[in-house]
């Protein structure tokens, strides 16, 4: 059984804002190592661990990712585009269905486009083991990553007992190396599902070592997702089975008039949380989100990408007496910061952003303002 990998490339690109945007976002951001966009870092992390690559994204981005993937052994072909944003649940669904439609028997795994990953040798062991645990249990499978703080913005993992690691089996075709890393990495029956918990509960996670952060990594058999999809929401099932049949003759039309019928819902309790067929492969590597600002400047530090203060300077700027700061000026004009400390400074063409790093999730209230303002043009 070969495997398929879908990479995620959603998402209207608010929390990196004014640097992110719609028409740009996250995963279409210079935001890796080396200054790859992160949908490309993420192609070339997975392209030589399965079948075949296909890019779940929003209909109107299709063309900027095929850009961003320029060079890559990938065509329009591989794009999966959804005609418009009704959540993971819907997309995956649509996605799994059209690999299924060619594959019935196909092995699938779901990765994220906007996710900076600074070990991609232990990442991909563990996409590869949550994609043989998938297989050999004829379940759904997923990769917790251990975690390094009580973070209350992620959400998390309850671990049940553990796999018979004989159980495990490497899918056709895996690379030896990263199949013997796979097989080392322990696993477990998935119990439940947390978003974004207390500092108090998190703090609880940490310390009793029962619990991982949820990374959105999963994989399951086409057969068997379908099945779980069905048995969780029967319309969504007949809705999207019809959306492929439009696919499939050729009508984007009538695929996208279904497809904009679908409830908007996230993946995980649509069917993740109701299964009891889960396994949690337990990971750790260097992962980040890219949440926040302050998320940017960590991982560019950790990186190598700062200075002696810990500053992280893109563009023409200039940086005096700071520490911690993050500076982006995108302008074509000098930004200069001088004198402050954990400050975050976007410069762009048509707007700037200066927020404490350690209050940089209020970016969202700033959009969210601008939105309520009409100030579209912006967003």
């Amino acid at each position: 059984m070969g495997l398929h990998i879908l990479v995620l490339a959603g998402g209207s690109g608010t929390r990196l804002w004014p640097l992110s945007r719609r028409s740009t976002p996250k995963h279409l951001l210079p935001l890796a190592a080396g200054g790859e966009t992160l949908l490309r870092a993420t192609v070339e992390r997975v392209i030589g661990l399965c079948d075949s690559v296909r890019i779940v994204t929003a209909a109107d981005q299709a063309d900027d990712c095929l850009t961003a993937l320029d060079g890559l052994p990938i065509d329009r072909h591989a794009i999966i585009a959804e005609p418009e944003a009704r959540g993971t649940g819907p997309a995956l669904g649509l996605a799994v269905g059209l690999v299924a439609r060619d594959d019935p028997d196909a092995l699938i795994a779901s990765v994220h486009a906007d996710h900076r990953v600074s070990d991609p040798e232990a990442y991909r062991a563990a996409v590869l083991a949550s994609a043989g645990w998938a297989a050999s249990t004829d379940g759904l499978s997923t990769v917790g990553l251990v975690p390094a703080a009580p973070v209350t913005g992620f959400g998390y993992i309850e671990l049940g007992a553990a796999r018979d690691p004989r159980m495990w089996q490497a899918p056709v075709g895996a690379e030896r190396r990263t199949a013997a890393a796979a097989a080392e990495l322990p696993a477990f029956a998935g119990v439940r599902f947390t978003e974004k918990p207390k500092a108090e509960v998190a703090r609880q996670y940490l310390d009793g070592g029962r619990h991982l952060w949820n990374l959105g990594l999963f994989a399951w058999t086409a057969r068997r997702f379908l099945a779980e999809l069905r048995a969780a929401d029967p319309d969504l099932d007949t809705g999207l089975a019809q959306v492929v049949d439009a696919v499939t003759r050729g009508d984007p039309a009538e695929a996208a008039r279904i497809y904009a019928e679908q409830r908007v819902q996230a993946v995980e309790p649509l069917v993740l949380e109701r299964t009891e067929r889960l396994t949690v492969v337990r990971a750790s590597f260097g992962w980040s989100d890219l949440g926040a600002w302050s998320d940017v400047r960590d991982a560019r530090v950790a990186g190598g990408d700062g200075d002696a203060e810990g500053n992280v300077v893109d563009g023409d700027a200039v940086v005096t007496a700071a520490r911690d700061c993050t500076v982006i000026a995108r302008s074509g004009r000098v930004v200069a910061v001088a004198g402050v400390d954990g400050l975050v400074v976007v410069d762009t063409p048509d707007a700037v952003l200066v927020v404490p790093a350690a209050r940089s999730q209020l970016v969202k209230d700033v959009v969210e303002g601008l939105h309520r303002s009409g100030r579209d043009e912006l967003l």
